[in-house]
């Protein structure tokens, strides 16, 4: 696992450029508003037809949608299919795939790293919004927008090759919107000895707050105050080693 230790007391991402890499480049934004947990009880994820033109196959969508109802499902949200009575619809947008700067935010990204060209820290992207909303209701509870690398979507991969990476940034799209609004699990997410999905986000991002570490240059028995935020950390999960990090004012 590899971890960095930032000093601060406050997390402010910018971004986070590797070059010549071939990642996932996204940017969260989320706009929770008020839901109320306790209705959630049946959520229907659906995915609107728009753009699904732009790759040169003649994708499914009601495939896509069955495949990304079952990753949701298996991380124990109550995503279900054939269901006779939804509480809430969980939608999908693809935007047009541009080519534009690599996102605000914390961000891996393949775009040139080359300051002199036109093209530096841009690369081609492709949006997704996945939004919720409570059924039979027009406004939008929450709703979150990611760009993400469309290698793998285009240069001569196969049909099933481009089907298997929208299903897989579909689902992380709408999985971390589903994990920032905190929504009840039907089991346990985090303990890894006994939670082992087949399917895994691109990119998973969780904030927690841990407790300040004991000064080893002070011997002398002492009262520490406590405090309630803690230290921030950030682990980074995706298809290799996490990456974590530290904020805080002790150095290692």
């Amino acid at each position: 696992m590899n971890r960095f230790h930032i000093q601060t007391n406050y997390a402010v991402f910018g971004l986070l450029f590797f070059s010549g890499l071939v990642c996932p480049a996204m940017a969260a934004e989320l706009k929770p508003e008020n839901i109320a947990k306790a209705e959630i009880s049946a959520i229907q994820f659906s995915l609107v037809d728009d753009n699904l033109d732009q790759f040169g196959f003649g994708l499914s969508s009601s495939l896509i949608t069955e495949r990304v109802s079952k990753n949701l499902a298996e991380w124990h949200y109550p995503v279900k299919l054939n269901e006779t009575g939804y509480s809430h619809i969980l939608e999908a947008t693809l935007g047009r795939i541009v080519n534009e700067e690599t996102p605000t935010g914390f961000s891996y990204s393949s775009g040139n790293s080359d300051p002199r060209s036109p093209q530096f820290q841009k690369a081609n992207v492709l949006p997704i919004s996945c939004r919720l909303k409570k059924v039979g209701s027009k406004d939008t509870n929450a709703e979150n927008k990611m760009t993400f690398s469309v290698y793998q979507l285009s240069g001569g991969f196969s049909q099933t090759k481009v089907a298997d990476k929208l299903v897989d940034q579909i689902s992380t799209a709408c999985l971390s919107l589903l994990e920032e609004l905190k929504l009840p699990t039907a089991g346990n997410t985090t303990d890894s000895s006994t939670f082992k999905p087949t399917w895994m986000p691109e990119l998973r991002v969780e904030v927690k707050q841990v407790p300040e570490p004991a000064d080893p240059k002070n011997t002398k028995p002492s009262v520490t105050e406590s405090n309630d935020n803690g230290r921030k950390q950030i682990i980074i999960y995706n298809q290799g080693s996490p990456l974590t990090i530290d904020f805080g004012h002790v150095r290692r």
